[in-house]
Order: C-alpha cells, then structure tokens, then sequence
C-alpha cells in the first residue's frame, strides 16, 4: 500500500480517536451516584426492643435521632453500613450533616411485645441474619413471630451467607 493511500485511511481513524479520547476521560472521571442512604427497624423483638439497620451513608460519624428523646452519636462502617441492636421501640432517624435519614419500620413506639406479628418476625429474622450468618431465633412466646423469624432468616440466608 502506497503512502498516500495509508494515509488517507487512517486520518478518519486518528480523528476520531481524537475526537473521543476526551469524551472517554470524561466519562471516567464523572463521579458515580452515590447510593440512597436507607435505614430500617426491625419488628418489635419479644423483649420489647428492635433491631435498627442501614445502609448507603458516607463513612464516618452520624447522630441517631429518637422520638423517645434520645440521640446517640455512632461511627458507620466503612461501607456506609451500620447495625445498632436492642434500641428502645420508637420512630428514628439517621442524621448525618445536613442529611436526616428516617428509619422505617418497627412499632413506632406503640407496639408491645405481645402484639409481634408474622411481619414484625421476618424482618427481624432478615435483620438479623443479615448482620450474622450464624444468627439464631430468639427465645418467643408468639408463634407467629417465630415462624416469621424463620420465614426471615431463611431468604436472608440465601442472600447473604
């Protein structure tokens, strides 16, 4: 192939590389979405307390807001996760500079421990195993807690361990 037609060929090839190289950068460069920070109560446990949980929050210090009128500075995981276990049954949320996360779930502070459901046994028994494989089903007079707690344990156990 003869010089001239070399070159003919290979200008819009270089042009383009040209033309996209930094279009390409750009896009490598753009920051990623940062996920929506969740935060979740598990039900109301059979001693009366529950499980709170999230997730999708910057690494660092946060502050636990209560309806019960007490907050907690905490530390996240490095993830952005964090598990607090045995809190008061209440409405919380999740403060972290100028963003406030609310907590979704539990009995919002009306529900007594005899009045667990199925429902309130799953996400307990999701929650649960979520943060520890080797989780086991606390002590419960409601059987339909219980069998909640199992139905709960065992898809988290599929998704997680």
């Amino acid at each position: 192939m003869n010089r001239r037609t070399r070159l003919i060929l290979l200008t819009p090839v270089m042009a383009g590389s040209l033309a996209l190289g930094p279009t390409a950068l750009a896009l490598a460069a753009a920051p990623s979405a940062v996920p929506a920070a969740t935060c979740s109560l598990s039900g109301v446990l059979p001693d009366g307390t529950v499980n709170i949980s999230g997730g999708g929050f910057q690494p660092g210090s946060a502050f636990l807001e209560s309806s019960t009128g007490v907050g907690a500075g905490f530390s996240m995981n490095p993830d952005g996760t964090f598990n607090i276990a045995k809190a008061k049954d209440g409405q919380y949320s999740v403060r972290q500079g100028s963003t406030v996360t609310k907590c979704s779930g539990g009995g919002g502070g009306t529900t007594t421990p005899t009045g667990t459901t199925l429902k309130a046994g799953i996400v307990a028994g999701w929650d649960a195993v979520k943060a520890d494989c080797k989780a086991t089903a606390p002590p419960s007079a409601n059987q339909q807690f219980s069998q909640g707690w199992n139905k709960g344990a065992a898809v988290a156990k599929e998704a997680f361990c």
